[in-house]
C-alpha cells in the first residue's frame, strides 16, 4: 500500500498533495479582482452578483488552503459551474451585443480551470481509470480512420464487398469500455497484417493509404491498451511545476524557445502520466495546439465567383424518323453550385437549368413541317473535396420537351382550298407523333448535357487539383507554410476549412476565436497571432543583416510566389533614403526575429534585431515592440501605432548607453514602419470573373485577428 501510495496516490493532508504547491500563489493576469471588476464595468448590471462570485472562487483556487483532493476538487469545480454558465450564455442570443466580452473572459478562465482540473484528475487516478483515459484518444482517432476508409471505398462499384472483407461495421462506435473492443481490433488488424497472402492487385488495393491509416489505428489503439507500469509522483509533480512556470513565461512574452520547451515537456508529461498525458494533453491542445486559421465562406460568396449564366446557338441537322431536320436552337444554361452537408470534407453539387428554344423545318416526302420548341433540362454532378483531389460522381439529367409544329406545306400547299386542307392534315399528322418526338428529343437532351457535362466538369475539375497542387501547394511546401493538419467541411449553407501550421517544436491556436457573424454572400477569416509568427520565422530573416527596403522586397516577392499574383507593399512616404539605410542596417536575431501578439484591440510586433553602423558605434540585440491598432473606417483601416517600446535583450552595463542606443531603434523603427492606412476593399479574380470584397468587420482579440468580408 505504501509503495502503491508512491506511484498512483498522494497522502492527503501533506504540502504536495494534488494541485498544492503547484498552481501559483495568486490569480494569473486576467483573472484577478481587478480584472473581473473590469468585466463587471463593461456589461449589464445583471453580471454583477455573477461575476462578483466569480472572482471570489477564482481566488479562493488559488490563493485559499485546499489540503484534501477532495476540497481541491470541490474548489476547481466551482469555477467550472461558472465557465458552463459563460458556454451556455455565448450560445445563448440573448447575449450577442455582450459576446465580445463574455468570449475575451472565457478564453482565460477556461483554459487555466481545464488544465488544473486535468492536473489534479491526474494525480489522482486509479490505474484502470488511468488506462481507458489512455485508450479514449486512439479509439477517437479509430473512428476517423473507419470514416475517411468508408469514404473512399464509396466510390467503388463494389464498396459493398469490401466495407463487408475490412470489417468496418463492426469497427464502428468503438469505445474504449467496451469488453470485446479490442479482441475485434486485433481480429482486424491480422487481416489487414495478412496482405501478402492475397494476389497482387488485391495486395496493391488494400495496400492505399486508407487502408495503412486503419491498420496504424489499429495499432495506436493497441498500444494505448498495454499497461504502463509504475509512475513517479515526484517526478510527475515536477513537470507540471516546470509547465506552468513555462505557460507563465510564454503568456508574458511568447518566444520560439519557450514553444519548444512546452512542447517538450508535454512529451515528458505523456511518459510520466499514468493516463499516457491524455488528460494534459487535451487541456492544453485546445488552447496551445489547435487550428491557426479558420475560413468559412457563405455559399453566396461561392456562387459571386460560380454562378454564371451563358448562351448559345447552333444549328440543327438531324433524322427525325423519316424527316431530315434543319433549322437553329438557342441554349441558356445557368451554372451554380449547391453546398451539401458534410462533417469529412468539402462536398457540393454542380448544377445546371437550362432552356432550349428551337426553330426548325422537317423535310419528309408528303410534307414540310415547320416547328417551334421549347424545352428545359436540369443536370446534377456531386463532387467531393479533400483537400487534395476532387472526386466527382455521375451526372443526373432530367429534360422536358415541347415541340409544336405552327406550320406546314406540301406539294398541294399552292392550290386553293385543297392547299389549306393538305396542309391541315399534315400538321395534324405531325401533332399525333408529338410524344414520340418530344420523347425523342428528352432522350437527345439528357445525352447532350450529360456527355458535356461530364466532359467539362471532367477538365475543370482536373485542372483545378492540378494548379492547387503546382500553384498554391508547391509555393507553401517550397517554404514550409504547408498546413500539418487541414479540414474542410460543409452545411447546405457554408463551406468550412480548419488549418494549423505547427512544427513538432511550435505551438499554434486556440479554440477560443472570438465569434463572427458570417456575411450574407460573405466570408471570414480568423487568423492566430501563431500562424503569422511561423509565417515570418520561415521568411529566412534569422541573423541576416538588411536595410527595411531589403525585408519589404523580400516580402513582396515571396508573397507574389505564394499567392500567385503581383504583390507590392507600399513604400513609407518619409522612408529613409537608401544611402541612410545602408549606414544603419537591421541585424535580425538568430532567434524569433519577428513574432506578433494579439489583444484587446492591438495587434503588437515584436523584433529582435540589432543595429549594424557604417561609425562603428553598432547597437546589439534589442526587443523592439511596435503595437498597431487596427481601426475600420469606411472602405479603409486606419492602422495608429502606439508607443514604440525598446528594451535590451542582455542587459547593458552602461543604463545611459541603453537609453539612447533605445532612441536611436525607436526612430528607426518608426520611421520604417510608420502608421498608415489601407484599403478595406480589394478585387478577387478567379475564373476570369472579378469579385469586389470589403472588409466590413474586423476584431483583434485573444490571440486572433478576425475579419469579415462580404
Amino acid at each position: 500500500m505504501w509503495a502503491a501510495s508512491q506511484t498512483w496516490g498522494f497522502e492527503e493532508g501533506k504540502p504536495g498533495v494534488g494541485l498544492n504547491g503547484l498552481l501559483p500563489a495568486y490569480a494569473p493576469p486576467g483573472l484577478t479582482e481587478d480584472d473581473f471588476n473590469q468585466f463587471t464595468d463593461s456589461i449589464d448590471d445583471s453580471w454583477k452578483d455573477w461575476s462578483r462570485e466569480t472572482a471570489g472562487f477564482v481566488k479562493d483556487l488559488y490563493e485559499g488552503s485546499h489540503p484534501t483532493l477532495a476540497d481541491q476538487q470541490a474548489a476547481v469545480q466551482r469555477v467550472k459551474v461558472k465557465v458552463n454558465t459563460l458556454e451556455k450564455a455565448l450560445s445563448d442570443p440573448r447575449y450577442s451585443s455582450i459576446s465580445s466580452q463574455l468570449k475575451m473572459l472565457y478564453g482565460r478562465l477556461n483554459p487555466a480551470v481545464r488544465l488544473a482540473e486535468a492536473m489534479l484528475n491526474t494525480l489522482s487516478m486509479e490505474p484502470a481509470e488511468a488506462r481507458q483515459q489512455r485508450m479514449q484518444p486512439a479509439f477517437a482517432e479509430l473512428q476517423k480512420a473507419v470514416d475517411h476508409l468508408q469514404a473512399d471505398l464509396a466510390q467503388y462499384s463494389n464498396s459493398t464487398e469490401w466495407v463487408r472483407w475490412s470489417e468496418i461495421n463492426s469497427l464502428k462506435g468503438l469505445k474504449a469500455d467496451d469488453p470485446a473492443a479490442l479482441e475485434t481490433v486485433a481480429k482486424v488488424k491480422a487481416k489487414l497484417e495478412a496482405r501478402e497472402g492475397y494476389s497482387p492487385v488485391i495486395k496493391d488495393f488494400i495496400s492505399r493509404e486508407p487502408f495503412l491509416q486503419l491498420e496504424d489505428a489499429l495499432a495506436a489503439v493497441l498500444s494505448a491498451s498495454n499497461e504502463k507500469g509504475t509512475f513517479d509522483a515526484t517526478q510527475l509533480r515536477e513537470s507540471y511545476a516546470h509547465l506552468l512556470d513555462v505557460l507563465t513565461q510564454y503568456q508574458a512574452q511568447p518566444t520560439a524557445e519557450l514553444e519548444a520547451d512546452l512542447r517538450k515537456t508535454l512529451d515528458e508529461l505523456r511518459a510520466k502520466s499514468p493516463d499516457g498525458g491524455v488528460a494534459v494533453a487535451d487541456a492544453l491542445g485546445s488552447e496551445y495546439m489547435n487550428y491557426n486559421l479558420r475560413i468559412v465562406v457563405s455559399e453566396g460568396l461561392v456562387n459571386r465567383f460560380f454562378e454564371e449564366t451563358r448562351t448559345e446557338r447552333s444549328e440543327i441537322r438531324e433524322r427525325v424518323m423519316e424527316a431530315n431536320v434543319y433549322g437553329y436552337q438557342c441554349t441558356e444554361v445557368t451554372t451554380k453550385l449547391d453546398l451539401v452537408p458534410n462533417s469529412l470534407s468539402a462536398s457540393f453539387a454542380l448544377n445546371l437549368s437550362g432552356v432550349i428554344r428551337s426553330n426548325a423545318n422537317g423535310y419528309a416526302p408528303q410534307a414540310t413541317v415547320h416547328t417551334v420548341g421549347y424545352h428545359t433540362f436540369n443536370a446534377s454532378k456531386k463532387v467531393l473535396f479533400d483537400g487534395q483531389n476532387f472526386y466527382l460522381e455521375n451526372s443526373r439529367v432530367s429534360a422536358r420537351a415541347n415541340n409544336q409544329t405552327v406550320g406546314a406545306t406540301t406539294k398541294f400547299s399552292h392550290v386553293p382550298i385543297l392547299g389549306r386542307v393538305a396542309n391541315s392534315i399534315a400538321i395534324r399528322e405531325a401533332n399525333s407523333r408529338s410524344p414520340q418526338t418530344n420523347a425523342m428529343a428528352v432522350q437527345r437532351i439528357k445525352e447532350q448535357v450529360s456527355t458535356q457535362l461530364e466532359k467539362e466538369a471532367g477538365e475543370q475539375f482536373a485542372n483545378a487539383s492540378k494548379q492547387l497542387q503546382t500553384k498554391t501547394y508547391g509555393p507553401l511546401r517550397k517554404y514550409n507554410l504547408y498546413p500539418d493538419v487541414m479540414t474542410l467541411s460543409t452545411t447546405d449553407s457554408e463551406m468550412r476549412f480548419s488549418s494549423r501550421l505547427m512544427d513538432p517544436d511550435e505551438i499554434a491556436g486556440s479554440t477560443s476565436a472570438p465569434i463572427a457573424s458570417l456575411p450574407a454572400n460573405g466570408m471570414v477569416a480568423q487568423v492566430h497571432e501563431s500562424l503569422l509568427s511561423h509565417a515570418f520565422d520561415r521568411l529566412g530573416l534569422n541573423g541576416k543583416t538588411m536595410t527595411e527596403d531589403e525585408v519589404r522586397v523580400l516580402l513582396e516577392s515571396r508573397l507574389t510566389e505564394i499567392l500567385g499574383r503581383p504583390v507590392e507593399i507600399p513604400k513609407p512616404q518619409n522612408a529613409a533614403p537608401e544611402a541612410e539605410q545602408q549606414a544603419n542596417t537591421f541585424v535580425f536575431d538568430e532567434k524569433d526575429p519577428v513574432r506578433f501578439t494579439i489583444d484587446n484591440g492591438v495587434v503588437t510586433l515584436f523584433i529582435r534585431a540589432g543595429l549594424k553602423r557604417a561609425n562603428g558605434d553598432d547597437i546589439p540585440t534589442q526587443i523592439i515592440s511596435v503595437p498597431f491598432t487596427p481601426t475600420l473606417q469606411g472602405d479603409k483601416i486606419l492602422l495608429t501605432r502606439g508607443n514604440v517600446g525598446v528594451k535590451p535583450v542582455v542587459r547593458p552595463p552602461n543604463v545611459t548607453a541603453q537609453v539612447a542606443r533605445a532612441q536611436v531603434m525607436r526612430q528607426k523603427i518608426q520611421t520604417a514602419l510608420p502608421e498608415q492606412t489601407v484599403n478595406a476593399v480589394f478585387e478577387v479574380e478567379q475564373k476570369g470573373k472579378v469579385i469586389k470584397l470589403a472588409i466590413v468587420d474586423l476584431t483583434a482579440q485573444g490571440g486572433w485577428l478576425v475579419l469579415a468580408l462580404k
